[in-house]
Order: C-alpha cells, then structure tokens, then sequence
C-alpha cells in the first residue's frame, strides 16, 4: 500500500472514544478485552482514542501491552497527564483475601458506584476536550468500574453523541458487589436504570447477562443488548513473534494462568495433585504444575506442607506476551471458578486465552457459563471445583495420555469462534449501524 493509500485510509475512519479505567500499562486480565478492541478497531474502520488514568498504584504492569496499543496506532489520553507518556507508576502487592474483601466493603459502602468515582470529573473535563477537538463520533465505555458508565452517559446528554456500553461483569448480580443496606442496593439500580436508558446499545460477555438485564430491567429490548463474548488475540500465539518457554523435556506441564483473588484457590488442585503422586509415584518427577501469576505466600507454605515443591514451578506476575508464551507451550492448562451465589455468571477471560493456546483443559468450575462455554471443545476435562477426588483422577488420567502421546486436541472450528479479531468486526458493525442512524437523526434535526 502506497503512502497515499495509507494515508487516504487514515482520513475515512471514523473515531470513537474508548472509556475505560482499566488499560496498559495497568496488567491483569481486566484490562485485556479492551485493549485487545482498541487494537483491532482501526482495521473495520475505526480509529480509537482511549480515555483512562494515570496510572499511580496498581497490582502488575504490562509495557510491552502498551506499546502493542501504541504502535496498532491507538490514541491514549490521560487524565492528569493528556496523552501518553508511556511511564508506568508503582506496582503493590496483593493484599490477603480478607483483608482485600474488608477494604473492599468499606469502599462500596460510603463511594457509589465504586471506589472510582472521584475519576468521573477529570475524566468528563478531558472527555468533552477530545471529542470537540478531535471529531469523536461514537462513545464506547467498559465496567467494571461502572463509573466508566456514568461518564459516557453524562458525555452523551452534553454532546448528544451514541453510546456502546461493555458489561464485563454484570452490576447489581455481580458476585464481588457489597450492598450493606438496601439503601445501597436501590441506588446501584436507579444508576443501571438511568445507563441501560440512555444507551444505545448495550454489549455483555455472555447469555446469562444479558438474560439477567431483561429480567430485571423489562423495559430493555431484546434487539437493543448483544453478546460479544470474551476471546484470544491469535498474535499472542504466535511463536515466530514470542520466545518459547518449553519446560523439561519429558515432563507434563500443567499451567494455570492468573492470579487468586476474590476466594479463588489452588487448594483443592493442590490436594489433587499431591493424591495423584501418591497413587503414581513416578508423577513426582515427570509433572510439572506451572503457576503463571501472582501467587500468594500462605499458597506456597501450602505446597511447602503437602511435600510437592519439586512438582511446582511459580513464575510470578509476568507481562501478558510471556504468559500466552507458557500457554502455549504446556500440555494442559488449568483452571478454576469458586463457588459463590452467582458463580453461574462467571466466563473468566482465562479461559478464552486458553482455547487461543489449543491445549487440553482441565476445568473445575460449577454449572454455568465457563462449562457451557467448553461445549464442543473436545479436549476438556470438568469437575467441580472443590472435587479432589475427581482432580486427582482427571490429573493421573492425563498424564497417562501424555506418556502414550494421546493427549485429545480441541476443536479448531469451535475455538475460531473467539478470535479476538473477529469479535472486533462484530463491534465495529454495531458503531458504523449505530453511526448511521446517528447522523440521519441529525440530518432530520
């Protein structure tokens, strides 16, 4: 393509304006569904300006994240800093379950609808900015935090321009939600009432969302709300741009990626791993149980108690590239949903990443989205989540197809289904839909 054509191409796109708290060089899986959007959204005729923060504290970093958004050309601007500079702030450290879940409490009950709130006014200011100075077209806002919502509401009664709202998470049902009254309750509802009113379209993760938004909001049209579900960059795959992280050869690896947060435990895969040694002593030395994120301390003293230390590789928090690097160099991955109220709900960006790996899955989750999710797969083991029993012989199992070179392979046509790229294309069409209604409206007006 000729510098012209590039250029020519440049001129045509239209624009929207990505809010999202959450972005590189924050790390961590929330940030990944949007980023991997902002990415994408300039090959369907969109070019993305992403309004977010300055990063000052967070739990993990991902440069190299950040400068794929900068060089697929995504515009970045910060509140506090305009556009970005591309430094990182301070990284902390995860605090215990119960601690986290007590701050966490105390936040949601006297800031509403999230400890993000004082982020609404900055973010307004710079956001009215962008749009009269640089032609914005289309709003698109993620949550969580839900006060992402509220500013692109309250953008579109300043500038009468569409808003796409992303639910990564349901609001009021969301399982790590805290009402301490129903007081609480009643204004998180009116806010999702006044947000799924003014927006135009609304996008969730999965089925039992947006099942969910009709349920308790009837004045929701069916048309109005779709499902883009989570998903995998092929890119991130690809072993000619990423260095290899093969393990021993002749050892099973088994990677589970992510952090455990919110009650989520490696416990009971810990047990059942350790039953499986016992029963196949040889396992001790040929398996390797990869654990690829932060990882607290009362977990390895855990490890340290059971007697596997040998059998466990912990890499700590590393950056997104190096950890589909291990996904796609280990025999099986991993992974776990705990049981809560609204676990059903739960469809773990994991798990998209995983079947971008092609690699068996050993899933412990309960019924709901994630199991339903592997239909089809054709490489999956399920069991509950706090199941050792039945973990400890999906483990010996698979290691036993591993040994005979039998290890089943996933189907390719059901996990093309959640090419990132593709998924992009199908929000891409929503805004140029949306766009065009838009512009007629004010054509009549």
């Amino acid at each position: 393509m000729s510098n012209f054509e590039i250029a020519q191409k440049t001129v045509y796109l239209k624009k929207v304006l990505i809010i999202s708290y959450y972005f590189p060089p924050m790390g961590m899986g929330g940030v990944q569904r949007t980023a991997k959007f902002a990415k994408y959204l300039g090959k369907f005729g969109w070019q993305p300006y992403v309004l977010t923060v300055t990063p000052k504290m967070y739990l993990a970093s991902d440069n190299c994240l950040l400068h794929e958004m900068l060089s697929s050309g995504v515009k970045i601007f910060r509140t506090g800093s305009g556009e970005v500079n591309g430094e990182s702030g301070k990284v902390v450290k995860f605090k215990k379950d119960s601690n986290r879940k007590l701050l966490s409490n105390i936040s949601q009950t006297f800031l509403l609808p999230d400890s993000k709130i004082f982020w609404k006014s900055p973010a307004l200011t710079l956001a009215e900015k962008i749009v009269k100075e640089e032609g914005i077209e289309m709003i698109f806002a993620t949550a969580p935090p839900y006060t992402d919502f509220l500013i692109a509401c309250e953008l579109k009664e300043k500038t009468g321009l569409p808003v796409v709202v992303d639910y990564r998470d349901s609001w009021i049902d969301c399982p790590n939600n805290f009402y301490p009254t129903p007081l609480h309750k009643n204004i998180h509802r009116k806010m999702e009432t006044h947000v799924l009113e003014h927006a135009d379209k609304v996008v969730t993760i999965n089925d039992r969302i947006k099942e969910l938004i009709h349920l308790r909001y009837p004045f929701v049209k069916d048309e109005k709300v779709m499902v883009i579900p989570q998903g995998f960059d092929p890119d991130d795959f690809d072993q000619s741009k990423h260095a290899s992280k093969n393990g021993t050869p002749g050892k099973m690896r088994i990677t589970y990626s992510g952090s455990f947060l919110n009650y989520y435990t490696p416990k009971y895969f810990l047990d059942g791993l350790k039953a499986a040694i016992d029963r196949v002593p040889e396992m001790r030395s040929n398996v390797e149980a990869c654990f690829v994120g932060t990882f607290p301390e009362e977990y390895r003293e855990y490890i340290r108690g059971l007697g596997i230390e040998e059998c466990v590789n912990i890499t700590g928090y590393v950056e997104h590239s190096v950890c589909t690097s291990y996904l796609r160099d280990s025999h099986v991955l991993w992974m776990m949903i705990n049981k809560s109220e609204r676990s059903d709900l739960h469809s773990t960006g994991k798990l998209y990443e995983y079947l971008g790996a092609g690699k068996p899955i050993l899933a412990c989750v309960p019924e709901g989205v994630a199991r339903k999710s592997l239909e089809g797969h054709g490489a999956s083991i399920l069991t509950e989540p706090d199941d050792t029993a039945a973990i400890t012989n999906a483990l010996i199992s698979l290691y036993e197809n591993f040994k005979k070179g039998t290890l089943p392979i996933p189907s390719i046509e059901m996990t093309s289904i959640y090419d990132r790229k593709k998924l992009t294309g199908k929000l891409a069409e929503e805004f140029t839909r949306l766009a065009e209604v838009h512009s007629q409206e004010t054509i009549k007006v």
